[in-house]
């Protein structure tokens, strides 16, 4: 390569990095104008990664510069994960489970760490081994238990869920964690059990003061939802559940959840379930959601980017398929690239005189009329 063709390529990277900064900065800007000392700001990436993936892992780690670059501008007070932070297909024993939760796990959290952000993290099936995991009561309670030691999660929950289930009161809101999977012996069940229930309860009417209250759990409740790549796993007895007759009673205002790799919104009791993420290293349009809670308001946006993949598929999966795998290069795509991520869904929720909760805005995804399938 000539002198002038180097200085040429030089150049070029400069100018594209650029060009990226610019976009995540006019973002931020358009995100920022109703900021003050009382706002709370923050995102919910849930289903990142659903896979193995390593940190640093080659291939991805500019892509993810990217992304955990929007998460620190536009959500610096903390990060929502409702779930399946890694594939986690490790069945052999709780000394296997042990070493790769302490291999990926770590990994996992160093990201958000290493930035000073905070992250909630809800369990998944895939924090628990996957299906085939909860299968297993005695691998299953081998996950559990190194989730509460290597993920930090507060610890002010039900003692059988500790660390995986818990409370963040960060003035006008009330965040709530839940663990959507539930020790019952033999295997674990895809509900909330009674202990976790009467905590609940207990921690919402301590905090009946709150504005907003959000919750965040693995599973869905109310469907049908969309479904891609996923074992489209459901909480057992949906809308008739204890849990939600509970949020409903103490008047929840959204319930987040992933699991099925694709976004459905649905209102039900008052409350806005918003089920959401994407599979990294397998689906190409992924997505997340920024949040911000000021007085009397509480403001969703839904934020949707697309991404390429090349290269060979990682290994270190067992009991996948050689294709079953997540892809070795990600990028972003060249539309992404120029324009950032684009918003496709804006909930606005406003406390009123009466101190009831009122829809004051509802497009994209939010718009119930779009949504009428599901």
């Amino acid at each position: 390569m000539s002198p002038t063709t180097r200085l040429t390529t030089k150049l070029l990277s400069a100018t594209r990095r650029s060009i990226t900064v610019a976009i995540l900065f006019s973002s931020v800007l358009l995100w920022k104008p109703a900021c003050n000392a009382q706002e709370i700001r923050f995102t919910s990436v849930p289903d990142i990664f659903n896979w193995n993936i390593r940190n640093p892992q080659p291939g991805w780690e500019e892509t993810l510069d990217w992304f955990f670059d929007r998460l620190e501008a536009e959500g610096p007070d903390f990060t929502l994960n409702a779930g399946d932070i890694m594939d986690a297909r490790w069945w052999q024993d709780e000394a296997q489970v042990k070493a790769k939760t302490e291999a990926y796990w770590k990994g996992f959290k160093k990201r958000f760490d290493d930035r000073n952000l905070t992250v909630y993290v809800a369990p998944g099936d895939h924090e628990y081994g996957d299906d085939g995991g909860l299968a297993k009561g005695d691998i299953a309670r081998a996950f559990a238990k190194q989730f509460t030691e290597l993920m930090g999660m507060p610890r002010n929950g039900p003692a059988n869920h500790l660390g995986r289930s818990f409370f963040v009161r960060k003035g006008n809101l009330l965040l709530i964690t839940l663990d959507t999977f539930e020790d019952q012996g033999p295997r674990f069940g895809y509900t909330v059990g009674e202990t976790q229930l009467k905590w609940l309860d207990e921690t919402m009417t301590a905090h009946a003061d709150a504005e907003f209250i959000i919750v965040q759990g693995h599973l869905p409740i109310v469907g049908p939802v969309r479904s891609k790549n996923s074992s489209a796993s459901m909480l057992k007895n949906g809308a008739k559940s204890k849990l939600w007759k509970l949020m409903v009673k103490h008047g929840v205002h959204v319930y987040l959840c992933g699991e099925h790799h694709r976004i459905t919104v649905k209102q039900r009791d008052g409350i806005w379930q918003i089920v959401h993420g994407g599979l990294w290293g397998t689906q190409t349009d992924l997505n997340y959601m920024r949040g911000r809670v000021g007085p009397q308001q509480l403001t969703l946006e839904l934020l949707e980017f697309d991404v390429k993949y090349d290269g060979g598929y990682i290994g270190d999966h067992p009991h996948r398929g050689p294709t079953n795998k997540p892809r070795e290069i990600v990028t972003l795509a060249e539309k992404t690239r120029r324009e950032g991520a684009r918003v496709t869904g804006t909930l606005v929720l406003s406390k009123t005189a009466d101190g009831s909760v009122k829809t004051s805005k509802a497009s994209g995804w939010f718009d119930l009329k779009k949504q009428a399938k599901y």
